[in-house]
């Protein structure tokens, strides 16, 4: 029998349709036990037994680097956010034409005097300035790599694109693709905000790289 692959797909979001479509494009169906909202699927075929996982995309990043999955679809930003212990077990395979976006510090469009970072650097000087994020990690080596003191990051587990219009931060730093949410919520981007572009990718966990099974199927997929 052949050894099972287990690979983590998003359970919903931007990344999931496209995700599906790789499979879908090799003929490879997915079956559920418990129906459409079952988190586990699985793939039988003559060369391959997979296992389906849908789990945030956050969670496959985990997944990989703790051997819970062999491979994963998810986001660059979400695995250069992880830290670096965990980065040192995923290997990045292939980058995926699909869920680009971008990783911005954005503010409020009625702060004026706040344009850019060396605006957020002036102001931080006589006041300590909030930044939300789900990104901590690589704000904060933004943040230290463009010499920008004095700003305190605040982890959002919620909707981050509200915090500033509730006074809970004066800066937000989040992922944005279209800038309609941004727009939406009365933010736009400092100047010089840009900290990374991203997309979608196949990762694979360097322990699980060494099977054969795993190389065989990572080129049929690509």
């Amino acid at each position: 029998m052949k050894k099972e692959i287990i690979i983590c797909l998003a359970s919903k979001g931007r990344l999931r349709p496209q995700s599906l479509n790789i499979l879908k494009k090799k003929r490879m169906k997915i079956f559920s036990e418990k129906g459409e909202r079952d988190l586990v699927g699985y793939v039988k075929s003559k060369n391959f037994n997979l296992k389906i996982l849908f789990v945030h995309a956050r969670e496959a990043i985990d997944a990989l680097a703790n051997s819970t999955a062999d491979l994963a679809i998810s986001g660059k930003d979400l695995l250069f956010n992880s830290n670096t212990n965990i980065q040192r077990k995923i290997k990045l395979y292939k980058n995926l034409d699909f869920g680009h976006a971008s990783l911005k510090i954005f503010r409020s469009i009625y702060w004026i005097d706040c344009q850019s970072l060396l605006d957020v650097s002036e102001i931080a000087r006589n006041k300590p300035i909030k930044l939300i994020t789900k990104y901590r990690h690589l704000v904060e080596n933004f943040l230290d790599e463009k010499n920008v003191r004095n700003v305190e990051v605040l982890d959002s587990n919620g909707a981050t694109e509200i915090a500033v219009r509730i006074n809970q931060a004066s800066l937000v730093a989040d992922i944005s693709s279209s800038g309609k949410t941004a727009a939406a919520n009365d933010l736009v981007e400092l100047s010089d905000g840009l900290i990374l572009k991203t997309s979608a990718a196949i990762m694979v966990s360097k322990k699980s790289y060494k099977r054969k099974e795993v190389q065989k199927f990572l080129k049929f997929i690509t």
